[in-house]
Protein backbone atom coordinates (compact mmCIF):
# COMPACT_ATOMS: atom_id res chain seq x y z
CA UNK A 1 0.00 0.00 0.00
CA UNK A 2 1.78 3.10 -1.19
CA UNK A 3 -0.13 6.14 0.01
CA UNK A 4 1.10 9.65 0.60
CA UNK A 5 0.13 11.06 3.96
CA UNK A 6 0.35 14.69 4.90
CA UNK A 7 -0.81 14.33 8.48
CA UNK A 8 0.76 12.03 11.02
CA UNK A 9 -0.35 11.13 14.52
CA UNK A 10 1.97 10.08 17.31
CA UNK A 11 0.81 6.98 19.16
CA UNK A 12 2.12 5.05 22.13
CA UNK A 13 2.12 1.26 22.18
CA UNK A 14 2.56 -1.34 24.87
CA UNK A 15 3.83 -4.45 23.10
CA UNK A 16 5.04 -7.79 24.42
CA UNK A 17 8.83 -8.15 24.60
CA UNK A 18 8.96 -10.85 21.92
CA UNK A 19 7.44 -8.39 19.43
CA UNK A 20 9.67 -5.46 20.38
CA UNK A 21 12.77 -7.65 20.20
CA UNK A 22 11.80 -8.77 16.70
CA UNK A 23 11.14 -5.16 15.65
CA UNK A 24 14.58 -4.11 16.97
CA UNK A 25 16.21 -7.01 15.11
CA UNK A 26 14.55 -6.04 11.82
CA UNK A 27 15.41 -2.35 12.25
CA UNK A 28 19.09 -3.26 12.62
CA UNK A 29 19.06 -5.72 9.71
CA UNK A 30 17.19 -3.48 7.27
CA UNK A 31 18.36 -0.12 8.61
CA UNK A 32 14.82 1.24 8.95
CA UNK A 33 12.97 2.90 11.81
CA UNK A 34 10.66 1.13 14.20
CA UNK A 35 7.89 3.42 12.98
CA UNK A 36 8.46 2.16 9.44
CA UNK A 37 8.05 -1.45 10.56
CA UNK A 38 4.85 -0.71 12.49
CA UNK A 39 3.46 1.36 9.59
CA UNK A 40 4.15 -1.43 7.11
CA UNK A 41 2.51 -3.99 9.40
CA UNK A 42 -0.57 -1.83 9.88
CA UNK A 43 -0.86 -1.15 6.15
CA UNK A 44 -0.67 -4.90 5.48
CA UNK A 45 -3.38 -5.47 8.11
CA UNK A 46 -5.56 -2.77 6.55
CA UNK A 47 -5.12 -4.30 3.08
CA UNK A 48 -6.10 -7.74 4.40
CA UNK A 49 -9.12 -6.24 6.19
CA UNK A 50 -10.18 -4.43 3.01
CA UNK A 51 -9.95 -7.68 1.04
CA UNK A 52 -12.01 -9.50 3.70
CA UNK A 53 -14.64 -6.74 3.80
CA UNK A 54 -14.82 -6.68 0.00
CA UNK A 55 -15.31 -10.45 -0.10
CA UNK A 56 -18.08 -10.26 2.51
CA UNK A 57 -19.84 -7.50 0.56
CA UNK A 58 -19.61 -9.47 -2.68
CA UNK A 59 -21.32 -12.42 -0.98
CA UNK A 60 -24.29 -10.36 0.23
CA UNK A 61 -27.64 -10.91 -1.43
CA UNK A 62 -29.65 -7.78 -2.11
CA UNK A 63 -32.62 -9.52 -3.73
CA UNK A 64 -34.75 -9.22 -0.62
CA UNK A 65 -34.76 -5.41 -0.55
CA UNK A 66 -38.06 -3.57 -1.01
CA UNK A 67 -38.96 -2.15 -4.40
CA UNK A 68 -38.55 1.58 -4.98
CA UNK A 69 -42.26 2.24 -4.40
CA UNK A 70 -42.11 0.43 -1.07
CA UNK A 71 -39.07 2.50 -0.03
CA UNK A 72 -40.95 5.70 -0.87
CA UNK A 73 -43.86 4.53 1.26
CA UNK A 74 -41.56 3.65 4.15
CA UNK A 75 -39.74 6.99 3.91
CA UNK A 76 -42.95 9.02 3.77
CA UNK A 77 -44.19 7.31 6.96
CA UNK A 78 -41.01 8.15 8.88
CA UNK A 79 -40.97 11.83 7.97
Amino acid sequence: MNTKTTTKTRISLLLPNYITEEIKKVTREKNVTQSFIIKEALEAWMQKKLEKDTKELSEMDFNDLPKEEEWLSIQSKTV
